[in-house]
């Protein structure tokens, strides 16, 4: 990372300096992080949710972006999994300022922030109408909506369904853990071949 990188820098100094850069960063707190790569499981789950939303909201007004597109949450820089905004969005810009849900896929790497220091920034823009953290390793989300002043942390699992209220659209579990090792049918087949003893 250049010399730059390593110093405090303002929010508008790092969207500039960031445009120059061959890799994506995320900016808190005037300090500077290069993004790192997810799981084949992180990845597919984010296709899958991407791909449901994206089907689900066609002629809606909303649309949903993945984690190329950057978005600013209290004077923070994120790249969440998943972003959904319900306004005309210009091809050329590079970031969005007032999503209505954000969607991450956890693990190991990446739950403490993304419980932590990113959930408090999510929770601080007045856009942001829902927050999902997706396990990547169990068939379990948290959602977390917003209620007036506060928010309610409602756990989906199992066989569930998430509810995405602020957007009206409902995703099946089987649908978001698709060709994933917590895959529904893949488990279904995988007890079929179990040998009687």
């Amino acid at each position: 990372m250049s010399n730059v990188a390593e110093q405090l820098m303002s929010l508008d100094e790092f969207l500039a300096w960031e445009r120059d850069q061959p890799e994506r960063y995320e900016y808190a707190g005037g300090v500077v992080t290069m993004m790192t790569g997810g799981s084949a499981a992180h990845v597919t789950i984010a296709m899958n949710l991407a791909s449901a939303l994206r089907h689900a909201l066609r002629g809606t007004g909303c649309r949903p972006f993945g984690s190329d597109m950057k978005v600013i949450a209290n004077h923070t820089v994120r790249y969440p999994d998943i972003s959904v905004i319900c306004h005309p969005v210009g091809d050329r810009d590079s970031y969005l300022s007032d999503p209505v849900v954000i969607i991450e896929v956890i693990s190991p790497s990446t739950e403490r922030e993304d419980r932590g220091r990113k959930k408090f920034d999510y929770f601080a823009t007045p856009s942001i109408r829902q927050y999902a953290l997706i396990e990547q390793d169990e068939r379990r989300i948290d959602l977390y909506t917003r209620a007036g002043a506060s928010w309610i942390d409602e756990i989906v699992e199992g066989d569930a369904v998430l509810k995405l209220s602020s957007i009206s659209v409902e995703i099946n579990l089987d649908v978001i853990y698709e060709d994933t090792e917590l895959d529904a049918t893949r488990r279904r087949e995988g007890e079929r071949q179990i040998p009687a003893e």
